[in-house]
C-alpha cells in the first residue's frame, strides 16, 4: 500500500507559482523577439506607397518588386536567401527602399541568430536611414534585443528604455517595458524592476505585459 503523501499550503503556493512562472516564461518566450520586428510590415507600406502612388518609373518598380520578394523569402524562414538579395538591393538602389532593406536584412540577421551583423545593421538603420518615430524606436528595439540575444544584459536594459522613451506611443512600448524588467531581474537590478513595473502598471495594467512583468520582479523578492 502507498504511502499518502501530505501536501502543507506552503508547497501548494509554491507549486501554483512555479506554474505561473513556467506560463509567464513560454509566453516571453513567443513574445520578446518579435519586438525587433514589428516596423517590417510597416515599411513594406511605406515603400509600396513611395513607388506605386508617386512614381512609374521602371526603376522603382523593379526595386519595389526585388523588395516585396526578398520579404517573401524572410517569411518562408529562406534567411540566407534573403540576406544576400537584401544586401544586393541595399547597395543598388538609394531612399526608401534602401531604407527598408537594411532594416529588413536587420531582422533576416536577427532571425538567423547572427546577432552581430543584425545589430550593426540596426544602427546603421537607426542612424543613417530612419524615417518615422515608429520604425525608429523599432529599430532601438531591435538593437536591444541583440543586446539580450547577446546576454548583454545591462546594455539590453538600457536600449528597451531608449526604445520606449524615443517614442512612448508606440504599440510596441509596453514590449519595451517588460524587456527592460527581463532584463534588470536577470541581473539582479530590483530598484530599476520595481521602477519600472510601476511605469507599466501606470499605463498598461491590464496587459498580458504588465502581469509577465510583475511575476518577473517576484523573483527578486523570493
Amino acid at each position: 500500500m502507498k504511502q499518502k503523501v501530505k501536501i502543507t499550503k506552503q508547497q501548494m503556493k509554491e507549486d501554483k507559482f512555479t506554474t505561473a512562472m513556467l506560463q509567464t516564461r513560454d509566453w516571453l518566450l513567443d513574445h520578446w523577439q518579435p519586438v525587433a520586428l514589428t516596423a517590417a510590415v510597416v515599411l513594406i507600406v511605406i515603400v509600396g506607397v513611395t513607388y506605386y502612388s508617386g512614381t512609374q518609373e521602371s526603376r522603382g518598380a523593379e526595386a519595389s518588386g526585388r523588395l516585396s520578394a526578398a520579404v517573401s523569402e524572410l517569411r518562408r524562414e529562406n534567411f540566407q536567401a534573403a540576406i544576400v538579395e537584401l544586401n544586393d538591393i541595399a547597395e543598388q538602389y538609394g531612399g526608401e527602399t534602401r531604407a527598408a532593406a537594411t532594416f529588413h536584412l536587420a531582422n533576416a540577421y536577427f532571425r538567423s541568430k547572427n546577432y552581430d551583423e543584425a545589430l550593426a545593421q540596426y544602427e546603421k538603420y537607426f542612424d543613417e536611414y530612419h524615417r518615422t518615430k515608429l520604425t525608429a524606436s523599432s529599430a532601438l528595439g531591435g538593437i536591444a534585443a541583440c543586446y539580450e540575444s547577446k546576454q548583454e544584459f545591462q546594455q539590453a536594459a538600457d536600449k528597451y528604455i531608449e526604445a520606449y522613451e524615443y517614442y512612448p506611443k508606440s504599440p510596441n512600448a509596453p514590449d519595451y517595458l517588460l524587456g527592460a524588467v527581463r532584463n534588470y531581474v536577470t541581473i539582479g537590478n530590483k530598484e530599476k524592476a520595481d521602477e519600472i513595473v510601476g511605469m507599466l502598471e501606470s499605463e498598461y495594467d491590464d496587459s498580458q505585459q504588465y502581469r509577465a512583468a510583475v511575476m518577473l520582479s517576484m523573483k527578486l523578492k523570493s
